[in-house]
């Protein structure tokens, strides 16, 4: 077959279809995770730890030690929830105080859109790392991953935001990067570049100066964020299965060629929505009305057929059997 999937998107699958089409999954071959895409909410702080060290590890090339200092802190900013907003709980990761400091359910759009002192979060901290400045907040947003810049979506999707920290400390903060990237750097020296160089949280500020390593208060802080630092370390060394916030048994099953047609309105349009922007298949003008069927749905998923190498009429924009099984899309 020479690598191609030829007239089985609708049909039946010849013997050897099942095996991997070129180009699928989010991570290197060797890293067992499932889709970044999904409720992390319903995710053991294990798991999420161990998720995001093994693309740090080996997607990114950090040593363990180093990728434990950063995840470590990302679990004090954020528990590791990528649509956590400030003053937010983790079991209502969008769910915080709006302007006038009435507690409310926000909308992603109403998120990345927050304008002071009237629209959005009162607070504007977002993401796994809780970014807040306005430059390095609308950066997040228009960070390009698998080709596309994700918008709003980028809030549903870890695998993004990672690929956002990463570039951030390639280039904004390559100090940190050097740090961390040491093969003999320790979780403790990790943990303490990353809180003091790259986060930079108010309890180590005095006004708007950093206060010296051996302050006190300072060192407060990295005892705090060096014990989530070792239990990311403990987590990636104790191995584990696929982790992520769907396993296989929670994914939506094949709802039928005919469930796609214009107008229909379902959750499970707007997660598969979200899966076909994760994996870099965005062909939507935008993402209001994500739950409902319409023509960028069909783009964004022919997209997806091409990139498991159907053509022709099985690159038709309507989902089959096969390359919905693949794109994963989280039960619902």
């Amino acid at each position: 077959m020479n690598g191609k999937f030829s007239s089985i998107e609708a049909g039946h699958l010849p013997a050897d279809a099942d095996g991997p089409g070129r180009g699928l999954g989010h991570a290197p071959a060797a890293v067992a995770v499932v889709p970044s895409a999904g409720d992390w909410t319903t995710v053991g702080t294990d798991d999420r730890m161990r998720y995001c060290m093994r693309q740090l590890v080996d997607r990114y090339g950090f040593p363990p030690a180093g990728a434990a200092g950063i995840v470590g802190n990302l679990w004090a900013e954020s528990a590791i929830l990528p649509n956590r907003i400030e003053g937010s709980s983790p079991s209502t990761p969008m769910r915080a105080k709006n302007f006038a400091g009435v507690t409310t359910n926000f909308t992603a759009a109403q998120i990345m859109d927050r304008k002071s002192p009237h629209q959005g979060p009162k607070l504007p901290g977002v993401g796994l790392a809780q970014w807040t400045s306005p430059t390095r907040r609308s950066g997040l947003f228009r960070h390009v991953y698998n080709g596309a810049a994700l918008g709003v979506d980028v809030l549903f999707n870890m695998d993004a935001q990672l690929g956002y920290l990463d570039h951030e400390l390639r280039t904004s903060y390559s100090g940190v990067h050097q740090v961390l990237s040491s093969p003999v750097v320790s979780v403790e020296a990790a943990s303490d570049e990353v809180v003091y160089n790259y986060e930079v949280p108010g309890a180590i500020l005095s006004g708007h100066s950093k206060l010296p390593r051996a302050d006190a208060r300072v060192q407060t802080v990295f005892k705090q964020r060096r014990s989530p630092s070792n239990r990311a370390l403990a987590a990636y060394q104790s191995g584990g299965g696929p982790v992520g916030p769907a396993g296989p048994a929670t994914f939506e099953p094949f709802p039928g060629e005919s469930f796609f047609h214009t107008g229909r309105k379902s959750p499970i349009v707007a997660a598969m929505h979200h899966r076909l922007v994760a994996e870099g298949c965005n062909r939507y003008q935008s993402s209001v009305n994500a739950d409902v069927w319409g023509p960028g749905d069909a783009k964004s998923y022919a997209a997806w057929q091409e990139k498991l190498s159907f053509e022709g009429v099985d690159a038709n924009g309507i989902p089959g059997k096969t390359s919905w099984d693949k794109l994963q899309v989280p039960n619902v």
